[in-house]
């Protein structure tokens, strides 16, 4: 597996795209087009490649030089509970560390935060529902 950063202009955008609609969007019924946020031009995207093949991708939006939101993580269903979330989510932080990022936060739906807890991620708020589903604001500090 190799992970790589990508951007919006790359040749992997696409496969990045189809991959979040697939998983994130797809299942709640939403149109190709739906993955897509403004924000994301001016973020980080970090894909996981088997081969040529795109199977895992993650993105971060900066707010400030220290602070910033995770989004969009999605995982081929062929390679789901396999680790390579945590892997795709620990090598993100890596990166992000190395960059002086030092908190992060993200938006969980009720499924996944179990699986943001055992990454070191902390409930913030009680759940809101946002784009009519259940999410947690959940926040990491990287400078530990």
């Amino acid at each position: 597996m190799k992970y790589k950063l990508i951007t919006p202009d790359g040749p992997e955008y696409d496969a990045e795209r189809l991959l979040r609609w697939e998983v994130l969007s797809k299942p709640y019924g939403m149109p190709p087009g739906s993955e897509f946020s403004p924000e994301e031009m001016q973020s980080l995207h970090l894909v996981a490649l088997e081969g040529k093949r795109l199977v895992g991708c993650i993105c971060f939006h900066p707010e400030s030089k220290i602070k910033g939101r995770v989004f969009e993580m999605a995982v081929s269903e062929e390679y789901q509970g396999k680790g390579f979330a945590r892997q795709l989510l620990h090598t993100l932080e890596q990166m992000l560390i190395e960059r002086g990022i030092q908190d992060v936060y993200l938006y969980a739906k009720g499924d996944s935060e179990d699986f943001y807890s055992r990454m070191g991620y902390l409930p913030e708020e009680d759940f809101i529902v946002q784009m009519g589903l259940k999410q947690r604001i959940m926040k990491k500090n990287l400078s530990h």
